[in-house]
């Protein structure tokens, strides 16, 4: 599928949205945070200590770098059970949790982690701008119900919001999906009057009257919708159809040194999260222990009680992939095409020169159930 070109000249917007990525990453390259390895978190009440013991013979180490966000404590919560031990596979967790995606980025860029859990933006840009042989192993969750683009309660219609004050944070995936659900309509950022705001400024604004929609955070729109329950959702990721080459979903990447030097420890860690983590969470019967393992776990490095508290509500509205899903999803041509239509959009807004390598750099062979 050729990739589609949606966004319109907006030289300005252009121009800041590189500026914001080069700060970014410039930022992340002098003063990268120091990554410290992860603690275990306190187990929730009725779960037991884990008692597996390895049913394979050692496939070595790999190190995952963790965010403090659910989708990536998923893979504590899978290391807490023993299921990691099971496969063979020692995970060393560091600890990313004041850094967010850009520090990553940078680290592996730097050798280690070997593995992390971040939105395909992140990925898309440091795959553009070649900050290391990036290889999307997994795809672990599409939280595009969980970010929708909130209108206010007189706004019922995407297209009711031409002329008004709409918000979503300049530069990531938010900005993305913003573009994209204005192209769809088609709407481009001239149409509305764009309010690059931070995440926390934007959300205190529209609960204010200030602003007429925003796309926010996972938490972001939850707290939205508690406080302002008259909300309309007016579009979200999971409203595109197929023929809109829409899909940015969680992925798993790695750095190409880890994929050749312990593929074997690569497979059994992704069969282990998708086969066992994610059932864990995805099974009604279970569910309950899973999220307080991701809530204990997001406390212990540093959530506060709101946050955590939040935590549960937005876990409810983000997919996660079990192990066929993820494999057959990674190989579909479809993902291809929405990776190709995303590196199109910021080749447009000048935050990337020229195409990367897509098919390249996804690795469907480590994915693959046995």
């Amino acid at each position: 599928m050729k990739p589609s070109v949606f966004m319109g000249h907006l030289r300005a917007a252009r121009m800041v949205t590189a500026l914001i990525v080069a700060v970014l990453i410039m930022a992340a390259c002098q003063a990268a945070p120091v990554a410290t390895p992860v603690g275990t978190a306190t187990p929730t009440q009725g779960t037991a200590s884990p008692t597996a013991e390895p049913t394979l013979e050692p496939a070595g180490s790999v190190s995952f770098g963790v965010l403090r966000a659910p989708t990536g404590a998923l893979a504590v919560v899978t290391d807490e059970n023993g299921w990691y031990e099971e496969a063979g596979v020692d995970v060393e967790f560091i600890s990313f949790a004041e850094g967010g995606g850009p520090a990553i980025i940078q680290a592996m860029g730097g050798g280690s982690p070997d593995l992390a859990l971040l939105n395909l933006a992140t990925t898309v840009l440091a795959l553009g701008q070649g900050t290391f042989d990036v290889q999307i192993v997994s795809i672990a969750a599409n939280p595009g119900a969980a970010l929708p683009l909130l209108g206010a309660a007189e706004i019922e219609s995407v297209e009711d919001l031409r002329g008004r004050r709409v918000s979503a944070p300049q530069g990531g995936g938010q900005y993305y999906l913003l573009a994209a659900i204005l192209d769809k309509h088609g709407m481009t950022f001239d149409d509305i009057d764009y309010r690059p705001l931070p995440i926390g400024e934007a959300q205190a604004a529209f609960l204010t009257g200030q602003l007429d929609a925003v796309i926010s955070s996972v938490n972001g729109t939850v707290l939205i919708q508690q406080n302002a329950p008259e909300t309309n959702v007016l579009f979200d990721g999971t409203d595109f159809a197929p023929e809109d080459a829409y899909f940015s979903p969680d992925v798993i990447i790695a750095t190409r040194e880890a994929v050749d030097s312990n593929p074997e420890g690569i497979r059994r860690f992704l069969a282990a999260f998708h086969g066992q983590g994610v059932e864990f969470l995805n099974d009604a019967a279970t569910r309950d222990q899973a999220l307080g393992q991701i809530q204990a776990y997001m406390t212990s490095v540093g959530a506060g009680v709101e946050e955590v508290e939040l935590t549960r509500a937005g876990v409810d509205a983000i997919e996660f992939y079990g192990h066929q899903e993820a494999a057959d999803l990674l190989s579909d041509d479809s993902f291809i095409a929405a990776i190709n239509r995303q590196v199109q959009f910021w080749i447009d807004n000048d935050v990337i020169e020229e195409a990367p390598d897509v098919e390249g750099a996804v690795d469907t062979t480590l994915i693959q159930p046995r």
